[in-house]
């Protein structure tokens, strides 16, 4: 059973479902419905550099101030999560920032390879593609400030081209002229439509024998060797392994099994733009406003803010309003009349790892989730490792940084 139907819960069960195992899926919504429904789509090997890094707490109140700033924060929400904040922040250190990336590319290394394997042959495959991805920078400076991350990046064999303003109108006319220097970054790609991929995939899941249930997931029912059974609103279900992978509402079912998981809903954004009469050939990283410009099926869709609320707290339509206005100066031709709003959880723990593996006292339980802002990267290969570790089958690298009882 895997208690999930987002990227990572999608990606688990059509891993197990292809090595023999019969598969439950049970989530409160349908599939692609969280987080997977709102990201910037990126299938990105290069989202290694956490957000905490060495000098972002100078930078605090000059984003929080900007009005198109990426920041925004309740300080009450802050003030009682301090302990949170802190130990986030504390892993901002250069040295910690370096082993951090290196765990994180365990999972990004090979995204667009692992998402166009996992789909071959599913009804997600129309919705993934292999792209260039492009960091997008007013002047060449900009990008020689952010060297730190750049030169964490290249440690790691992580390829990339300059590209000057010249050959940057080439590849993007309808783009700001005010945008004359770009990052491009081969291996990469990103989906068409992310809430389309992880629905095509869990159809084909479905086709092949897997169940899909939907209901909130609640507790559980405990026998000799731990859990056993799932409790939901609509009963009471035995499971003989069990997957959590349910992103930001996994904390509380964790909390059952004796685990501590110091989870985090970082709330994030998007604008989607239809018919927006523009020529995008490559998503696009904004680095000035720390968002995503994607080109979607749909239509052109920005993503990004960091929002800390709390998670029943309505959204804030100053943070779309943020992303309206970078569009209209990233793309100055642009029609954007026609525009959508949405807003979700991204799934984050202090350190920005994800938690992947067994309960330590709960042997048939395990968890995969965590991914902060690069879950849809990250998801096809975490579905691919914990189907392993669910099989009894060894892995290939040390995942010891991502175990579940670390905090």
């Amino acid at each position: 059973m895997v208690v999930g139907a987002g990227i990572v819960g999608a990606a688990t069960a059509l891993n197990l479902q292809r090595k023999g195992f019969d598969v439950t899926i049970v989530d409160a919504q349908p599939p692609g419905e969280g987080a997977s429904f709102g990201n910037a789509g990126i299938t990105a090997r290069c989202a290694i550099v956490p957000v905490p890094v060495p000098g972002i707490i100078r930078k605090f109140p000059a984003m929080l101030l900007d009005p198109m700033g990426p920041l925004s924060l309740d300080f009450l929400h802050v003030a009682r999560n301090a302990k949170w904040f802190i130990d986030y922040l504390l892993h901002g250190r250069a040295s910690e920032v370096e082993r951090i990336a290196g765990e994180l590319f365990k999972l990004t290394d090979g995204s667009i390879d692992e998402h166009l394997q996992l789909a071959r042959d599913t009804g997600g495959a129309p919705w993934v593609t292999e792209r260039d991805y492009l960091y997008v920078y007013p002047k060449r400076r900009d990008f020689e400030s952010e060297a730190f991350a750049w030169n964490i990046r290249r440690s790691h064999g992580i390829e990339y081209e300059e590209v000057g303003a010249a050959q940057l109108r080439e590849m993007e006319p309808d783009l700001s002229a005010d945008i004359t220097f770009a990052i491009r970054l081969p291996q990469h790609g990103f989906a068409l439509d992310p809430a389309k991929l992880v629905k095509g995939l869990v159809e084909t899941f479905c086709k092949n024998g897997g169940r899909l249930l939907q209901a909130r997931a609640q507790g559980f029912e405990s026998g000799e060797t731990g859990a056993r059974a799932l409790i939901t609103d609509t009963g009471v279900i035995p499971f003989d392994r069990l997957v959590i992978a349910a992103g930001a509402w996994s904390a509380s079912l964790a909390k059952q099994l004796g685990v501590r998981v110091p989870l985090m809903s970082e709330r994030g954004y998007h604008v989607q733009f239809a018919n927006p009469g523009i020529c995008q050939n490559h998503p696009l990283m904004v680095t000035s406003g720390k968002y995503v410009a994607t080109p979607m099926a749909d239509g052109l869709r920005l993503a990004g803010i960091v929002e800390y609320k709390p998670m029943d707290a309505p959204p804030d339509p100053r943070m779309t309003d943020r992303l309206k206005r970078h569009a209209r100066l990233l793309f100055p031709n642009a029609d954007l009349d026609d525009a959508e709003t949405w807003m979700g959880h991204r799934p984050s723990l202090p350190d920005s790892l994800p938690m992947i593996g067994a309960v330590p006292e709960h042997k048939d339980v395990f968890m995969a989730f965590g991914h902060q802002h690069i879950g849809l990267s990250t998801g096809p290969r975490t579905g691919r490792l914990v189907a392993q570790m669910v099989a009894g089958e060894p892995a290939n690298q040390d995942l010891s940084a991502f175990r579940v009882d670390r905090f």
